[in-house]
């Protein structure tokens, strides 16, 4: 049994409503539309002219298109997602699917935190869960710590479905980002027609959209060189919500032997008083060099001023700092230019 070689096996989606159903037959295809992500694991579709819900492993956006086959009717409805044609780039179709809909973090945190204060034509439960997802974003004064940044990589919403296919016991997801957008969203979809929770609404699926781009940048880098991941990390300050860019990308110039490869990490930051901050961090092995931009000629001087305490943590922790510096101005390609570069090439 070649099982390296064989075919993964296509996700299908259990309806949780069937009373639309008793006409289907087994092997039947049919078309849908996601209309809604109403919660972890779950969508909406519209089949025809019903509104139905489903549990789903798939990680679907709002819009996408999908072809079904009932492979089990009865009390119980399963649909098999039927692959598509051959010469078909599902990874560009989802890309079609989330592009549009999409916004920066940054925009869909800063109106989040305006409405929060103005909640008024929300339900209760609406309410709480934006209040809940924003004072679950972590602190600034957090993500010093290597363990909690680790954590709140792992929470960015990056990672939902991984860590939901790979427990054997439900994670949590109190603190996971994608999951509370799609809590946030079911609730807001239950609020009726109020011009506040629509707007909301669309908000959240533009940050859902967002957070699913960064995760097929991840796919397409499987497909690229050199390697790269792209991602935003919101952080809370004070009484704002930053968002941090980060893109992690492997030296195509490397040898081959491990102890010779070279990783660049890039980050984007904008924070108060500081004005914008870009940095890229390079470690081959153990041995370190940083490079950062201040926009703000009085930030970098401030910046400057710190480096050799920066330098001091450096070799505590291990590292060989082999160049530290920091530049008043931007860098010469800024990584924020080039956060879904490798995406946008599969829509040619």
């Amino acid at each position: 049994m070649d099982i390296a070689g064989s075919a993964p096996i296509p996700p299908t989606l259990t309806l949780v409503n069937v009373s639309a159903t008793a006409a289907w037959q087994v092997g039947q295809r049919l078309d849908a539309v996601v209309t809604a992500i109403s919660g972890p694991n779950r969508v909406s579709l519209q089949i025809g002219t019903a509104n139905l819900d489903a549990r789903t492993s798939l990680a679907a956006a709002v819009g996408q298109k999908l072809q079904l086959e009932v492979v089990r009717n009865g009390n119980q409805i399963i649909l098999r997602i039927v692959p598509p044609p051959l010469g078909t780039d599902p990874l560009a179709a989802a890309l079609r699917a989330a592009l549009p809909k999409q916004l920066p973090l940054q925009t869909v945190l800063s109106n989040f935190v305006e409405n929060l204060a103005s909640s008024s034509g929300l339900s209760l439960a609406a309410a709480d869960l934006l209040k809940q997802l924003l004072l679950r974003i972590p602190s600034l004064q957090t993500i010093t710590r290597m363990d909690a940044l680790k954590q709140a990589l792992m929470d960015s919403g990056l990672f939902l479905e991984h860590k939901l296919s790979s427990n054997a016991q439900p994670p949590s997801l109190d603190q996971d980002l994608k999951a509370n957008l799609l809590r946030l969203l079911a609730a807001l979809n239950q609020n009726g027609g109020d011009a506040a929770a629509t707007d909301l609404s669309r908000n959240a699926e533009a940050a859902l959209a967002r957070i699913q781009l960064h995760q097929l940048s991840m796919l397409a880098a499987e497909q690229t060189s050199p390697l790269a991941w792209t991602g935003e990390l919101p952080v809370r300050h004070g009484d704002r919500v930053d968002v941090l860019q980060f893109r992690i990308e492997k030296d195509a110039r490397d040898a081959t032997a491990a102890e010779q490869q070279s990783w660049s990490t890039w980050l984007t930051f904008n924070l108060p008083a500081l004005g914008p901050l870009y940095a890229k961090i390079t470690l081959t092995n153990k041995n370190i060099s940083a490079t950062l931009w201040a926009e703000l000629s009085a930030t970098a001087e401030i910046v400057n001023q710190h480096l050799d305490y920066l330098h001091q943590s450096l070799d505590e922790a291990g590292l060989a700092v082999k160049s530290l510096r920091c530049l008043q101005g931007r860098p010469p390609s800024p990584p924020s230019d080039r956060v879904f570069q490798g995406l946008l090439d599969l829509t040619a």
